[in-house]
């Protein structure tokens, strides 16, 4: 499996849409976003992405509802040299005899180095944006994957508006802070970090998918 992380293309190769023409200029945003993952398991495409790398999986716990059976981190653990981070140190205890490497709740533990953060599900979690993403760049890795849920693809069976009643049914994860959407991402990355963005693709039927690398003195932005 591979995916074209190629640096982003310029705008004005992406196709028009009709609603540049119903909305000024100014509010049109316009993101390239592949399809490389749809269809794919979400293990297969992570295990691709990090294979033989040194990774930090944040947000390793899966907290609140820890199953040893279901957790990506002692799945992902065969495929990479793993360590995990996650504010819930609880639940370590009932990882730790399962993986091969060090799980962290004090960012002030992580030494790396690491070549690859995985940031699977978190970025909707947390209450400072802009501080994550800079502890994220602090660890400084080459390259950040970073999930997040979209909801452009949870349109449909996620949001629901009965008029009579006056109610909208939203099914969500109760801690989610924001839904994200192509822009709002790109927007939050490029505002609080001096990351490239290598790719953007929808992933696991519900999400959206960021690879992006730590920028060299000689790159230049697309």
């Amino acid at each position: 499996m591979s995916a074209a992380l190629a640096t982003e293309r310029p705008v004005a190769d992406l196709p028009v849409s009709p609603l540049e023409y119903a909305h000024q200029k100014y509010f049109v945003q316009k993101v390239r976003v592949g399809e490389d993952f749809v269809g794919l398991p979400r293990l297969d495409v992570f295990a691709a992405l990090c294979a033989e790398k040194r990774v930090l999986h944040v947000g390793c716990v899966d907290w609140p509802i820890t199953d040893l059976q279901r957790s990506l981190h002692l799945q992902l653990d065969a495929h990479c040299q793993l360590d995990g981070f996650d504010i819930h140190g609880e639940a370590f205890a009932l990882m730790q005899p399962h993986v091969n490497g060090r799980l962290y709740s004090d960012w002030a533990d992580v030494t790396g180095p690491y070549d690859t953060v995985l940031c699977p599900e978190v970025l909707e979690h947390v209450p400072d944006v802009q501080g994550f993403l800079k502890q994220l760049d602090a660890v400084g890795a080459q390259q950040y994957i970073i999930t997040v849920p979209d909801a452009y693809s949870c349109f449909r069976r996620h949001f629901d508006y009965n008029s009579g009643a006056q109610t909208f049914v939203e099914v969500v994860h109760p801690d989610h802070n924001c839904w994200y959407t192509p822009y709002t991402l790109t927007n939050v990355i490029k505002k609080y970090t001096d990351w490239q963005i290598d790719g953007m693709f929808f992933f696991n039927g519900m999400s959206l998918l960021v690879v992006a690398s730590r920028k060299t003195p000689d790159t230049t932005d697309a």
